[in-house]
């Protein structure tokens, strides 16, 4: 990198670090233990401004949007409520659903074989697909994170990239629907199955509750029609991006 005003016994010659000639050149004629140390110190300081101006160029570009966490008990239409509200601000959605669809294997190298069942959506590697999927897209409008975080190693890991990528505390949309309304929309499937499915919404809950205390939590009553849910869930997206 070149200085400009830089050059062999040039008067900017303590400004030029990566030149093959004596610094102070013009003024000094040797480079001294003294000339050195100003000479490093120079440097450092270039190195932690040009470090400062890219860490913000990265904040500033990816801070603009909110995170929001969208929770909510089996058929409570999460992921359509995700798609609406992507469709209708432009705001990228990452499912857990969908990248355990897409990427199965990955879950495959970390399973147990001694542990029966285990579950995809709170397995560690859900954490590196959901980083390698934040640092791919367009943040400047925000996240949508359907089914993740739903376990404490991903809370962990999802604070430390959001320090990284400089991104604003989640927003929680939390879909209310009481467990018999559930029962009733899923009386096609087994009821233990159900009960499964049950059990792991209101442990997920709790956990966000638990672990994400600062974060603004919104319930949302998803029993009504779907067009009343989106536009609650609109003004709540837009409300936060004002504050």
């Amino acid at each position: 990198m070149l200085i400009p005003g830089c050059r062999p016994g040039g008067e900017y010659d303590a400004l030029c670090p990566d030149q093959n000639y004596v610094l102070f050149g013009k003024n000094s004629g040797q480079d001294s233990g003294e000339l050195r140390a100003v000479r490093g110190r120079v440097l450092d300081s270039m190195k932690v401004a040009v470090a400062l101006a890219w860490t913000l160029t990265a904040v500033i570009s990816q801070a603009a949007g909110p995170v929001l966490v969208i929770i909510g008990p089996p058929a409570s239409g999460k992921s359509t409520q995700s798609a609406t509200l992507s469709n209708e601000l432009g705001i990228p959605v990452i499912s857990a659903d969908e990248l355990i669809a897409k990427n199965a294997n990955a879950f495959e190298k970390t399973r147990n074989p001694a542990i029966h069942g285990t579950e995809p959506r709170v397995d560690a590697a859900m954490n590196r697909l959901v980083d390698e999927k934040l640092r791919s897209l367009d943040l400047s409008k925000g996240v949508i994170l359907d089914g993740y975080p739903a376990a404490q190693i991903h809370s962990d890991h999802l604070k430390k990239v959001a320090q990284e990528l400089g991104l604003r505390k989640p927003v929680i949309i939390h879909l209310k629907v009481p467990d018999d309304v559930v029962k009733k929309r899923l009386k096609a499937q087994q009821s233990s199955d159900v009960d499964q499915l049950l059990k792991d919404y209101h442990r997920e809950l709790d956990f966000v509750r638990v672990y994400f205390p600062e974060a603004d939590i919104h319930d949302v009553d998803a029993t009504r029609k779907r067009g009343a849910i989106a536009k609650e869930i609109r003004r709540i997206v837009q409300s936060s991006g004002k504050s």
